[in-house]
């Protein structure tokens, strides 16, 4: 699971929430999911209270719009289980990435959209732990324990579209999945127009410890040359107007 950003517990707010427009409210998140392991991020527990807030009905829809490493796996499940609960229809829009416990937020999803360069990884549980072999191993037990409830709700989703030996395969290899893929095993419904190199290339997975596939390299790439051209143009300018 990734590391959080140097911060006080409660001090930042990885999501936002948009009161409705018409019938239709949204949700971004588009940072690490929940506390972090050393402090920093809010519980998935204030996001609930302001999805509550919105008072949403049967008539109204809820878009959820994804740009995620991961972070907490139970603040992940308690924000998939809720958005299971609500009368509106939950769509769920990977915009760049749901990896980990993001992806299994964008299982509540009733539709789930990609765009053709967006990507999914899903892994098995992680976990830190110290302490003698009694702990340890209760410890790697509750790890299977977490692993079980990931599957069922990944194959809450998939239905017959992906086998359950298949999806054990894919977690314990650490799967990156693109969006024709993840519509393939039936993680996603649709497959939409590809989005902006920026929002693949916001995170630095190598630094989670995750293995970063080509697509999210390339789309690093790009940002950086891109963002050098900018600045490039900007000297350019000055010297022109100066």
């Amino acid at each position: 699971m990734p590391k959080p950003h140097d911060a006080q517990v409660g001090t930042r707010q990885w999501f936002r929430v948009q009161a409705k427009q018409g019938n239709i409210a949204e949700v971004f998140i588009y940072d690490e999911i929940g506390r972090g392991f050393f402090g920093g991020g809010v519980a998935a527990e204030d996001l609930v209270k302001e999805i509550k807030a919105l008072k949403l009905g049967s008539d109204d829809e809820l878009k959820v719009r994804i740009n995620s490493p991961g972070g907490q796996f139970f603040e992940g499940i308690t924000i998939h289980n809720f958005l299971r609960t609500l009368k509106a229809k939950v769509n769920v829009r990977i915009d760049g990435v749901a990896a980990s416990a993001a992806s299994v937020v964008a299982m509540a999803g009733d539709r789930v959209e990609m765009p053709q360069n967006a990507m999914m990884f899903i892994h098995n549980p992680w976990m830190f732990a110290a302490g003698d072999a009694k702990i340890m191993r209760k410890a790697a037990d509750d790890l299977d324990q977490m692993a079980q409830s990931s599957i069922v709700t990944y194959l809450r989703k998939t239905g017959e579209k992906l086998a359950r030996g298949k999806l054990v395969e894919m977690l314990d290899a650490e799967t990156w999945l693109s969006a024709e893929d993840s519509v393939k095993f039936g993680l996603a419904d649709v497959v939409d127009e590809p989005v902006r190199a920026a929002a693949l290339a916001q995170f630095d997975f190598s630094k989670y410890g995750f293995p970063v596939p080509k697509a999210i390299a390339a789309a690093k790439n790009a940002h950086a040359e891109e963002m050098t051209r900018r600045r490039e143009k900007l000297e350019a300018l000055k010297e022109v107007t100066s």
